[in-house]
C-alpha cells in the first residue's frame, strides 16, 4: 500500500486518510439564487453543477480540505455573486502535500462583481434592484403551479422571453455575469464576444409580485445564444450555440417555449435559410424534436397530407419553409413516420423501423463504396464485406433508433 511521510513525521495511507482530503467538486459546490437576506441562511432551493473540469481539472477534484462546502450565491436580478467556502480542516502544507488554492481556480470563472465577504454581500442585497429586464419581449406565459420563492409564501410566476440588444453596455455587463453559470453545465463552454454583431441573444425572465411589498421581481432563468453564419451566395445559416436553463427551472416546459419563440423569430428573417445546432445535448435534442415535429405535424394535418404516403421531396419542402436544416428534416420525417405508423398497427410500426434501417444501409454503402480504406483492404485480399459494413449498419441503426424512440413516445403521449 502506498504510504507517504508528512512533515509531522507520521505516515499517512494515501488510499485511506488522504482520501478524506480529496473531494469531488460537483458534490461540494452549491448554487443558490438570492432574492433577500434570508436566502443566504436558508438551505432550500440549492442546486449543484454537473461538471467542473474546466475549473478544477480533468479529475474534477479538490485536495486539501475536510468537510468542504463551496456555497455560491447569485443575486436574482443583477447576477452579482458571493462565494462562501466552508471547511472543518485544512491539510498542513508540506513538501509532499499542498492544499489546492480554491479561489485561484474559481476566480476566472466567477462574475466580475463577486465578493467573498458576507458583509459586502449584505450591502449588495440591500442595493439590489428587483425589476430590471433586458430586451424586447417576444413571448409571455404563466407557470401553471405556484411556487414558494419569497418568505415561504406562494407566488404566481409569469415568464417573459426577450430578444436582447447586444450593443447595450448594461446588458453586456449583465450577460458577462450570468453566463458564468454555463461553465458548470455546458462542456467546453466559453464566453461569447458581444462585440461581434452576428450574435443574437434571447433571455427568459421569471416575473412575480412580492407577496409582502407588492414589488415586481424579475430574474433571468436562462438564455440562448445564436450565431449568424454566412451561407452562399448571400444568405445566413443560424446556429444555436448555448442553450441554458437554470436547474431549478428545468422540466417546466421553459426550454420548449424558448426554442419555439427563437425559431418563430428566426423564421421572420428572410436571409436565414435554416437553423442548425452546435453539439446538441440529448435533452435539448428532445426539445428540438418535439417542437419541430409538432410544427410539421400540425401543418401537414392542416393541409390534409399523409406523411406516410406522400412524396418525401414534398414533405422536405414543407420542412424547408420552416427553416429546418437537412439533417433535422430527415430526423423529423423518421419520427413522424414512426408515430403515424404506430397509430395504424404493430405491423406498420415495425415496417417504419425497417424502412429506416434500409435507408441507413443505403447511406453507409454509398459512403463506403470506393473508399480508400476499403479498396486497400480488398487489394490486399482482406475482404471486410459483409462483416465490417454489417456491424457498422447495426451499430448506427441501433444508436439512431434508441435516439429517436423517446421523441416518438413523446408524440404518442401528447397527441395520442
Amino acid at each position: 500500500m502506498d504510504e507517504k511521510s508528512c512533515s509531522n513525521g507520521f505516515h499517512i495511507d494515501e488510499d485511506g486518510e488522504m482520501s478524506l482530503y480529496r473531494k469531488d467538486a460537483t458534490s461540494v459546490v452549491f448554487f443558490k439564487i438570492v432574492y433577500g437576506e434570508d436566502d443566504v441562511t436558508s438551505k432550500s432551493d440549492v442546486f449543484k453543477p454537473v461538471m467542473a473540469h474546466q475549473i478544477f481539472g480533468d479529475s474534477e477534484s479538490i485536495f486539501g480540505y475536510r468537510s468542504l462546502a463551496m456555497n455560491i450565491y447569485y443575486l436574482h436580478n443583477s447576477a452579482r455573486c458571493y462565494v462562501d467556502i466552508q471547511k472543518s480542516m485544512e491539510i498542513k502544507k508540506s513538501e509532499i502535500y499542498k492544499p489546492d488554492n480554491i479561489m485561484h481556480s474559481l476566480e476566472p470563472w466567477l462574475p466580475s462583481e463577486f465578493t467573498a465577504n458576507k458583509s459586502e454581500f449584505k450591502k449588495m442585497i440591500e442595493n439590489e434592484k428587483h425589476d430590471l429586464i433586458f430586451g424586447r419581449v417576444l413571448a409571455e406565459f404563466k407557470d401553471e403551479k405556484q411556487g414558494k420563492l419569497i418568505s415561504d409564501q406562494n407566488v404566481q410566476v409569469n415568464y417573459k422571453i426577450t430578444k436582447c440588444d447586444i450593443t447595450d453596455e448594461n446588458f453586456q455587463r449583465f450577460h458577462s455575469k450570468f453566463e458564468t453559470f454555463i461553465v458548470w453545465y455546458i462542456d467546453a463552454a466559453n464566453p461569447i464576444d458581444l462585440t461581434d454583431d452576428r450574435w443574437m441573444l434571447y433571455y427568459v425572465y421569471e416575473e412575480f409580485e412580492h407577496p409582502v411589498t407588492n414589488e415586481i421581481y424579475r430574474s433571468a432563468v436562462g438564455y440562448c445564444s445564436v450565431y449568424k453564419f454566412y451561407a452562399y451566395p448571400d444568405n445566413i445559416r443560424a446556429r444555436i450555440s448555448q442553450f441554458f436553463i437554470l436547474p431549478p427551472h428545468q422540466r417546466k416546459g421553459i426550454g420548449s417555449k424558448l426554442y419555439h419563440t427563437i425559431i418563430n423569430d428566426i423564421k421572420k428573417m428572410p436571409k436565414v435559410i435554416d437553423v442548425t445546432v452546435e453539439e446538441p445535448t440529448p435533452h435539448f435534442q428532445k426539445i428540438r424534436d418535439f417542437e419541430d415535429c409538432t410544427t410539421i405535424y400540425k401543418e401537414l394535418n392542416g393541409a390534409g397530407i399523409d406523411i406516410c404516403s406522400t412524396n418525401t421531396k414534398k414533405i422536405f419542402g414543407y420542412m424547408k419553409k420552416e427553416k429546418i436544416c437537412k439533417r433535422q428534416c430527415q430526423r423529423v420525417y423518421d419520427i413522424l413516420c414512426c408515430y403515424k405508423a404506430s397509430k395504424l398497427s404493430q405491423v406498420d410500426y415495425k415496417k417504419s423501423f425497417t424502412d429506416i434501417k434500409n435507408r441507413i444501409t443505403a447511406d453507409i454503402e454509398r459512403e463506403t463504396r470506393g473508399s480508400k480504406r476499403i479498396c486497400n483492404l480488398e487489394r490486399a485480399g482482406i475482404f471486410t464485406e459483409p462483416t465490417d459494413r454489417k456491424v457498422l449498419i447495426e451499430t448506427e441503426y441501433k444508436r439512431y433508433i434508441d435516439d429517436i424512440k423517446p421523441s416518438i413516445k413523446n408524440l404518442q403521449k401528447n397527441f395520442g
